[in-house]
This record gives structure tokens, C-alpha cells and sequence, in this order.
């Protein structure tokens, strides 16, 4: 009976042993991974949703790169940056000046932006984020957005900032690695903002 008894408290020390270094072991991988950078990459597309801007460009392509921490179990902040390259439309040009000419030409729009992201739960997400951006139209290296009316001249350089929503997929065996959203972004520069419309693919390569 005595020997029982200590069999019986020794397999009891031995499973409330390895219980313990089990939930010690899954704290630190938690910690160690929360510590981590993550990255994703994706392709964007989008329209202009500005009326001027509608009149005389069509769809954008890009591709976009955002390396994230995570902070909490619902938040991350990061650095993201985008390319876009955007298409003209097929009009005439009649006359021969700069701006005309850019008005009739494809751009391109990097940015560079501090980064948000709020988890509501498992599948779903929102996020906003803000930082500078560089226009170059294909007719001047100068101009930029300097087409648009209300700029009225070179408009390399403005503010960027977006707001967007998504929803977490999952690709294999590997649990939200996907992310699927709607985003609504701009270029801001001299208080008016030229805004688009699109939507983005990510791929999160280490989560």
C-alpha cells in the first residue's frame, strides 16, 4: 500500500512536471514569435475615384511590401510601401504643352507609409496608415501630378495616407497567411487630395 502511494505521488510530480514545461515552452515560443518582424507582399489594383482624374486615367497595377510587428494579440504597427503604376486613357492630345501631355500619360506613384492594423477577430481586419509619396508621369520627370487643376504646376511630392479593410484566408495547412482587403487611399498636396479606390492580395510570409 505504501508503495502505491509513492508510485501514485511520483507520476503525479511527473505529470504536473511536464505540464509545467509544456505551457513554460508555448509562453516563450508566443513570446519569441511576438517578438518577431513579419512581412508581407502583394499586388494592387485600383481607380481613380476623383472626377478629374477619372476623366483622364483609368486602372492602376502595383505591387506592395509592409514589414509589421505585432504589439498585442489585436494590433500591429509597421512600415509599408507601395508602388502603383497608373494607365491613361486613349484621348487625343491637341495641344503641345506639359501639363497637357501628362494629362495623356501613364504615372507611376510610390509611398511610403507608417502603418496600423487592428484584428477584430480570426478572420477579419482594418487599418490605416499615412507617410509621403512620389509622383512621376511618364511626359516629365518634373511635373508629377502637376496636371491636375488644382495643383497648377509640379507636384512631385505630397502626403499619402489610406484606410482599409480586409479578411484573413488561409492557404493549406498554414492558418491566415492570405489576406484579401478594399482599400481607400490618397495623394494629398496642397489641400487637395486625389483619391482612388482598389482593391489588394497579401501574402504573409512567416506568420
Amino acid at each position: 500500500m505504501k508503495t502505491t502511494s509513492i508510485i501514485s505521488v511520483i507520476m503525479m510530480l511527473l505529470v504536473f512536471q511536464l505540464s509545467y514545461s509544456q505551457q513554460t515552452a508555448n509562453k516563450e515560443n508566443s513570446f519569441e514569435k511576438n517578438k518577431s518582424i513579419l512581412m508581407e507582399a502583394g499586388i494592387n489594383v485600383s481607380l481613380p475615384v476623383h472626377i478629374q482624374m477619372f476623366r483622364t486615367h483609368r486602372y492602376a497595377v502595383g505591387l506592395n511590401f509592409r514589414a509589421f510587428k505585432k504589439i498585442s494579440s489585436k494590433t500591429e504597427i509597421g512600415l509599408k510601401l507601395d508602388y502603383d503604376y497608373r494607365f491613361a486613357r486613349k484621348i487625343p492630345d491637341t495641344t503641345d504643352t506639359v501639363k497637357e501631355k501628362a494629362s495623356h500619360r501613364n504615372f507611376s506613384l510610390i509611398a511610403l507609409k507608417a502603418n496600423v492594423q487592428f484584428n477584430f477577430n480570426h478572420d477579419w481586419f482594418f487599418g490605416a496608415e499615412t507617410g509621403v509619396g512620389y509622383a512621376l508621369s511618364d511626359a516629365n520627370g518634373a511635373i508629377g501630378l502637376g496636371f491636375v487643376s488644382e495643383y497648377d504646376g509640379n507636384a512631385k511630392f505630397g502626403s499619402c495616407s489610406g484606410l482599409y479593410i480586409g479578411k484573413y484566408l488561409s492557404i493549406g495547412q498554414k492558418h491566415n497567411n492570405l489576406e484579401a482587403s478594399m482599400n481607400l487611399t490618397n495623394f494629398l498636396l496642397k489641400g487637395h487630395a486625389e483619391n482612388s479606390l482598389g482593391l489588394r492580395l497579401n501574402y504573409c510570409f512567416n506568420k
